[in-house]
């Protein structure tokens, strides 16, 4: 019988990726409203006992740690086919990946040997209280409609984007099992041979942390002006931030976008000008502290959404905030 809701701890080269935390923290909820257990899948190199019990402290009941020092590198073969063994041995009613690349990479293949359903880039999910139904959440046709989505097959899966979930607080208290799971030289086996690893430049742009971000739309109207939001974010200590449609005209780059293709944002202050709101925009905004957004259509999306909604021009909002603000620091420096 499947029982427990599982995600799979990623092993990142040098610790787990912090997008583990974030899938247990959803895991917690959804095994307390099952009333069922956290499992997490640990895949990793002889060694990482510590990295197990950080998996526990951060809300797992149970980790099956499979070790062998062929995970010392991502081999998608070899992973793919431990995780298929993993799962029919301890069988969860649910099982959560991180839509990261190497998440992306197991999940399907895994589906495929297990002949089961799956949801990709989910940002929510309810359970269904009749018949323990997991309902996956994620946008769809274009990205305009957010899709309610059940799998007829078990375990449930799903891929989440990383930012979606706040990161499971850690419990030093918090007890739990760390179960060794089996992996011989031919579980390990791969066709797959790594010859060097060259490590990844940091990304140009990582919204993902700033406390502050300044994003804009359309509306502002040409690039020149989109530019002053710099200006504002520099002033606020933030970060610039943007939608889809700003990105594709070349008013700033690709590494600015928020959203479905970009990045998901949990800033304590958002600001949004000239920005309609769709969903594919929306999705990509995580608990905010305070939202202000600036339109002049008072039923755009956004507005409705913001904590502080301020219809107006953005050309003459922007500008007046920006020398109130150089005014303020002004008045402190004199102080």
């Amino acid at each position: 019988m499947a029982e427990g809701v599982a995600i799979f701890a990623e092993w990142a080269g040098d610790g787990l990726h912090p997008v583990s935390f974030e899938l247990l923290s959803e895991a917690r909820r959804l095994a307390d409203e099952l009333e069922s257990k956290v499992k997490a899948f640990f895949p990793a190199p002889p060694g990482q006992e510590s990295q197990a019990e950080a998996l526990i402290r951060h809300g797992a009941d149970e980790v099956l740690y499979a070790s062998h020092p062929a995970f010392e590198n991502f081999l998608d073969d070899a992973a793919s086919r431990l995780l298929v063994k993993m799962i029919r041995e301890d069988t969860p009613e649910i099982f959560l990946f991180p839509a990261t690349a190497r998440g992306q990479a197991l999940a399907p293949r895994v589906a495929g040997y297990l002949r089961l359903g799956l949801t990709a880039h989910c940002i929510a999910f309810e359970i269904g209280k009749e018949d323990r139904t997991l309902i996956q959440i994620r946008p769809s046709f274009g990205e305009n409609v957010m899709a309610k989505i059940i799998s007829l097959t078990k375990p449930q899966m799903a891929t989440v984007r990383p930012g979606v979930f706040p990161k499971a607080k850690e419990d030093p208290a918090r007890r739990g099992e760390i179960k060794k799971f089996p992996v011989s030289d031919e579980d390990a086996r791969s066709a797959l041979k790594v010859l060097e690893r060259r490590p990844k430049a940091a990304p140009k742009v990582d919204l993902s942390r700033a406390k502050v971000v300044v994003a804009g739309g359309r509306g502002l109207g040409t690039k020149e002006f989109f530019a002053k939001l710099f200006e504002l974010a520099e002033l606020l200590e933030g970060a610039v931030g943007a939608t889809r449609p700003v990105c594709h005209l070349g008013w700033i780059s690709e590494d600015h976008m928020i959203g479905v293709s970009g990045q998901t944002v949990s800033p304590r202050l958002y600001f949004g000008f000239g920005i309609s709101g769709a969903v594919h925009h929306l999705v990509g905004i995580r608990n905010p502290g305070l939202m202000v957004a600036v339109n002049t259509d008072p039923e755009a999306p956004l507005m409705k959404k913001a904590d502080v909604a301020v219809v107006g021009d953005v050309r003459e909002v922007l500008p007046l905030l920006i020398r109130r603000l150089k005014e303020l620091k002004g008045e402190s420096h004199e102080a």
